[in-house]
């Protein structure tokens, strides 16, 4: 598990500028809402006193009356989105089945053509879909770029890569969600049992017990179907396999059998991430944001933790690489080496 770490770590070192065009194209997605949000946060705050307030605080009472007024879309953009808050809200989301795109939750009372309260508005779950396609498009060119040891690219070649093993990593994608979709089913049904066990609990220590950890269930098995997936596309393009099943059929083999190094491996990176957000939080909190300059630092500082999930999440799937290979006797030279 350490080496994998190590490997991967190296091997995203070795081809660090995939990073940064990873970044790139996130704020590129991003910028689809970002720039017709801040178009109108302006017109709202133009001749208003709140514009002046806004720009060296925040104001409490605008912000209040500016959300109450909004429907659509941009009633989706609050203030628990900003700072460590968007990592609680997105994991909410998660376990809610809300993402991607809302397959998995469950039906909730709201107005006719209107999101229920707390759903994301399906235009921003639409542009979710849409980074999650472009994601994939490119994992296959990244692929191609990790598995090789001289860390050498072009965007050409990361495009044709990306191209060639599209078709194959969409039919993987779709399975990891026929996988989600079945976890899904099981914690609903497994919903219903825990809900009476906590109306019998005797006391609200017990009744709390009960809901955290089917949470708790919930959250290692979507991780588990998200490793398989991962590991079924590692494996699309070291091996050059043309079935995305057998793909998917050898990663759950390979995972149960290594399940100590690849769920290790796995959890590590992903506690990583988690440490990134805590201390990112810690320098954003204590980082006073008054004025354009200030301003500046604070997107810079945002970037930066974009940068260092996307680094982590290339140092996975390199380690993964370096895992399989090594467990699976695939020499590094071998015929899948381009």
């Amino acid at each position: 598990m350490i080496s994998g770490l190590v490997d991967g770590l190296r091997t995203v070192g070795r081809s660090w500028g995939l990073v940064l065009l990873l970044l790139a194209v996130n704020v590129s997605v991003a910028a689809v809402l970002a720039i017709p949000l801040a178009g109108v946060l302006e017109d709202d705050l133009r001749n208003t006193d709140s514009a002046v307030t806004m720009l060296y605080g925040f104001d409490h009472g605008w912000w209040s009356q500016w959300a109450d007024e909004q429907s659509g879309w941009t009633e989706s953009f609050r203030p628990d989105l900003f700072g460590a808050g968007f990592a609680v809200k997105n994991l909410d989301l998660l376990l809610k089945g809300e993402l991607p795109g809302g397959f998995f939750s469950s039906p909730a009372p709201g107005a006719e053509g209107e999101s229920p309260p707390g759903r994301p508005d399906s235009l921003i779950l639409g542009l979710g879909l849409l980074c999650l396609l472009v994601h994939t498009f490119l994992l296959g060119g990244v692929l191609g770029v990790l598995r090789s040891q001289s860390g050498h690219w072009t965007v050409r070649g990361l495009l044709h890569g990306s191209g060639f093993y599209f078709g194959r990593l969409v039919r993987v994608a779709l399975l990891a969600l026929l996988g989600l979709y079945l976890v899904f089913l099981v914690n609903g049904m497994l919903a219903s049992w825990v809900d009476d066990m906590v109306r019998e609990a005797v006391s609200e220590t017990t009744a709390t017990t009960w809901v955290l950890a089917r949470h708790a269930l919930l959250l290692l098995a979507i991780l588990f179907v998200a490793m398989i997936s991962s590991y079924a596309k590692v494996i699309l393009v070291l091996e050059e396999r043309s079935s995305a099943l057998l793909a998917v059929v050898s990663s759950f083999a390979f995972c149960l059998g290594n399940l100590l190094r690849t769920a290790g491996h796995y959890l590590t990176l992903t506690a990583l991430g988690v440490v990134l957000v805590v201390v990112w939080s810690f320098l954003d909190g204590h980082w006073l944001t008054v004025g354009y300059r200030t301003q500046i630092v604070s997107l810079l500082l945002a970037q930066a933790l974009i940068f260092g999930r996307i680094w982590l999440r290339l140092a996975l799937i390199g380690g993964q690489i370096s895992i399989y290979r090594r467990l699976s006797g695939i020499p590094s030279s071998g015929p899948a080496q381009q």
